[in-house]
Parts: structure tokens; C-alpha cells; sequence
């Protein structure tokens, strides 16, 4: 055991689970940022052609915009889990105090409620699978706080922190698996004196359930800058270890796709960022075949066989009376099977995020009267559903860490709040078939966005807060916007 309870240094390396899932959190973070970022991964997910030149391709590459079906399903799927307001329900003979009414009005002490804060933390798990959420409290010294009522005056109260799974590290169970080792990197903004500008570094924090330590990054002195996570860095203890109160790590697993093994988990919606990434390449493909095809080649026939550079403005004289010039034009059949090939990814795209709402008894017989319908959606157990009832789970027992660092319970009590999402989770096989008919109409120009918008909240599948003519208007501006969305 160390003399203060942590080591003096670390590393940043990574953790096994970690290594076999960063490729597909790369990729789905790069979807979910939009033309920009998908675009600074370069080659990864636009390769280069044969033969092409550099040139050409950054050309390729900067004319080349990201279709956003990932990113709107994975908001479409959040906005139907959050249709109304998440709920804190008490257990009975139990009182709200009004220090945790202060938490579920400011979650996470950025002035955004359970509500806001959950929403945004149930996106990205639903995105990437998995997720995590720390319950943080500010330290303080005993010495000079001594009671309650002024650790209340000085307003030091516990917050929760979205931990994104690609920033956990690495991560340890005993055997009754609780966690008693998390290894969290995180990043934060710093004025750097030598450069007098503001930069990003970043630290790791360590949490065992005796203690929580914060280590900077140590950089050699020919670096100006922070190490990136892809360097394996050494981090030295900041200061002296911060003792945890509570006696456990504070730390909860979320689980929205397909369990693998402890803190591996596949995202369901994986198999649309395959394919998105797939239409991002084969429809550059198609943009660079068109812009060839709209310039007719001009043969000579009958000349000396040299090539000759042709512009606009000019006169051609030819001295061979057998020499011929006529254009060869491209007859458009390779164009028509890529313009196909592109309809039919995006039927697949539409396919591959509304299946993860198709209930288990979707379709398994016909619904007779509305009420069957809605008493099938009740029983159902869509991915979407599942991924929202794990989800209120692990925000319950965040609630009872927020407990435990107040001082209102001990270890030894059950948790004190039920956490629920009373959203719209699955779709009939009715309700899947008229979406996808919808939206192909609206893709292929042939129904309004608004009128989409409207028959979609009349479906339920868009939240009451959907404000449709600002929405519209959105669109309608970003129409041409280099991010894609």
C-alpha cells in the first residue's frame, strides 16, 4: 500500500475491453460530429482511390458531406425516450430533503436539470451502447467546515458528471461486482503563460473506494503543449489524495446495446453507423462520376495519334483530310446503378435505426382494435425500451450516491428513488411500415419536411416540445451547411 493511499504516477494506457471498442467509438463519435470531423479522420473513412493524386483527393475530400442518418436517429430515439419529463418518484415514508431537491433542479451544476442532464447522457449511451455516470463532490477541509448547516451555507453539495465510455480508461470489479478501481481521463482548459493563450489538457482521476486522486499530465520540456490521449503519457499526482467519503466508487455503469462482457457493450445502433459511413464513401464516389461525366472527352480520329490539350475559345484546324473530331459522352448507365445503389443504403440506413424501436410482438399478429395496439406497445420489449429501463436504473442509484454524500442514508440502505421514463418505446410493424414510407417520400422530394414532421407527431413519435415551423426553418437553412445536418 502506498503512503497516501494512491501511487505517485500513472499512465494513460487503456484497458483490454477498451482497445477492442475504441475503433467503433472513433467512428460513431466522427458520425455524430458531423461533415467537419468525419472529415479530419481523412483515408479512415474515405479512402483514396487508385491512381488518384493527392490533390484530387483532398479536392474529393473537401467537396465530400456527411448524410446525417446516424445523428438524427440517435436524436429521434432520444427524443421518443424523453417524450415526457423524466420522473423521481420516492419510495414511501420518505421525504424530498430540499438540499436533493437542489440537485434534480441543477444536476449538474451547470444550471441543467435531471431532466436536461439525462437526456443528454441517454443520447450518447444510446449512440455508443454504453455510458457511465459519476457522482462528483466537491472536497473540503473538516477542519474548517465542521457541521451540516456550513457545508450548506458554503453550498458544497454533490453534482453528477456525464463520463462518456472512451473516456473510462480502465476499470476493476471485485467479486461481487461492485467497482473498486476506475481510471477516468479528463480534459480541461488552462492559460498557459508561455504562450498566454488558453489550451487543453489534459488529467486522469483515480477512484478507489478509500480515495480519490487527480493527476496532471507530465510533459518533457521540448513539449509546448499537453500530450493526446493516443501517447501513452505519465500523469503525477497533483496533490494529496482526496479521501472518499462514502466508501464505494461512485461510478455507474450504463448499458444501452448488447452486452459483451463487463464494460463492453456493441451499440445497437452499430450496424446504421456501418452504413452511414458506407453512403458518406460510395456517395463521394458518385459525385466524383458525375462531375467526369458532365465534361464530354473530344476524340481525334485520323490525326498522328499525339494528344492534343483542347479549351474553350478555340479554333481547331486539322491538315489530315482523314482526320475526324467528334465527343464520346459517358451513357449514364454506371450512374443510374450508383444513383440506385444510394437509394437503396438509405432505405437500409431507415431500416437499421427504426428496427431497434420494433417491439418483440410487433407483427406478431394483427392488432384488431387501437386498444390491442397500445396494450402491445405496453408489453412490448423494443431495444429502445430496454436501453430506457437500464438506463432509469442507473439513475437511481446515482440518486442514492447523491444520498450518501448528503449524509441521509447509510451503506446499508436500499435505494430511495425510483427513476422512470415514461416514453414512446416501440413502434408496431403498421407504425415501422408508414414511418419508412414517409420518410422515403420526403427524402425522394415528393412530401414536404413539415408535412413529415406533422404526420410524425400525430404518430407520437416526436415530443409535444417539437416546435415544427422553427424546426423547418432549420432545416431549411442548414440545407447547404458543410456539417451535414
Amino acid at each position: 500500500m502506498y503512503e497516501n493511499g494512491l501511487p505517485p504516477t500513472v499512465t494513460s494506457t487503456k484497458s483490454p475491453q477498451y482497445k477492442r471498442q475504441e475503433p467503433e467509438w472513433n467512428m460513431i463519435n466522427a458520425l455524430l460530429g458531423g461533415t467537419g470531423s468525419i472529415r479530419a479522420f481523412g483515408e479512415a473513412y474515405l479512402p483514396k482511390h487508385k491512381n488518384e493524386t493527392q490533390k484530387q483527393y483532398e479536392t474529393r475530400l473537401y467537396k465530400a458531406v456527411l448524410a446525417p442518418f446516424f445523428k438524427r436517429t440517435a436524436n429521434f430515439a432520444t427524443g421518443k425516450a424523453f417524450y415526457k419529463p423524466i420522473k423521481v418518484e420516492p419510495r414511501e415514508n420518505i421525504s424530498m430533503s430540499s438540499e436533493f431537491e437542489t440537485v434534480l433542479a441543477d444536476a449538474d451544476r451547470k444550471f441543467n436539470n435531471i431532466n436536461t442532464f439525462a437526456n443528454k447522457a441517454f443520447k450518447q449511451c444510446w449512440a455508443k451502447g454504453m455510458g457511465f455516470i459519476y457522482v462528483e463532490a466537491p472536497a473540503y477541509d473538516p477542519a474548517l467546515v465542521r457541521n451540516e448547516q456550513q457545508r450548506k451555507q458554503l453550498d458544497i453539495r454533490p453534482y453528477l458528471l456525464f463520463v462518456a465510455p472512451e473516456k473510462l480508461l480502465d476499470v476493476a470489479v471485485n467479486n461481487r461486482g461492485e467497482i473498486i478501481y476506475a481510471k477516468i481521463l479528463e480534459y480541461y482548459t488552462d492559460f498557459d503563460d508561455a504562450l498566454k493563450t488558453t489550451v487543453e489538457k489534459a488529467r486522469i482521476r483515480l477512484v478507489t473506494p478509500e480515495w480519490i486522486g487527480i493527476y496532471n499530465q507530465v510533459a518533457s520540456k521540448s513539449q509546448v503543449t499537453s500530450l493526446t490521449i493516443d501517447d501513452i503519457g505519465t500523469y503525477r499526482l497533483a496533490e494529496d489524495p482526496i479521501p472518499n467519503r462514502i466508501g464505494k466508487v461512485p461510478l455507474v455503469p450504463v448499458y444501452t446495446g448488447e452486452l459483451q462482457t463487463d464494460f463492453e457493450c456493441t451499440s445497437n445502433l452499430i450496424d446504421l453507423a456501418y452504413t452511414n459511413v458506407q453512403y458518406y464513401q460510395d456517395e463521394s464516389t458518385h459525385e466524383t462520376a458525375i462531375s467526369a461525366a458532365e465534361f464530354p472527352v473530344l476524340c481525334l480520329t485520323g490525326g498522328k495519334g499525339e494528344e492534343i490539350t483542347i479549351g474553350p475559345f478555340r479554333l481547331i484546324t486539322i491538315k489530315d483530310p482523314a482526320g475526324k473530331l467528334h465527343y464520346v459522352e459517358h451513357s449514364g448507365a454506371a450512374l443510374e446503378a450508383g444513383r440506385k445503389n444510394l437509394e437503396e443504403l438509405r432505405i437500409k440506413a431507415a431500416y437499421c435505426g427504426l428496427k431497434t424501436l420494433m417491439s418483440d410482438s410487433a407483427g406478431n399478429r394483427k392488432q384488431t382494435t387501437a386498444t390491442e395496439a397500445k396494450f402491445d406497445n405496453i408489453d412490448s420489449n423494443s431495444d429502445l425500451k430496454v436501453a430506457g429501463d437500464n438506463f432509469a436504473d442507473a439513475m437511481s442509484m446515482a440518486l442514492w450516491y447523491v444520498q450518501r454524500y448528503l449524509g441521509e442514508i447509510s451503506a446499508e440502505d436500499d435505494l430511495q428513488y425510483d427513476v422512470g421514463l415514461d416514453g414512446i418505446f416501440s413502434f408496431t410493424a403498421e407504425d415501422f411500415k408508414e414511418v419508412s414510407a414517409l420518410m422515403d417520400l420526403e427524402a425522394n422530394g415528393k412530401m414536404r419536411l413539415e408535412s413529415l414532421y406533422k404526420e410524425l407527431k400525430r404518430r407520437n413519435t416526436l415530443g409535444d416540445d417539437f416546435d415544427i415551423e422553427s424546426e423547418v426553418e432549420f432545416a431549411v437553412e442548414n440545407a447547404a451547411n458543410p456539417n451535414g445536418f
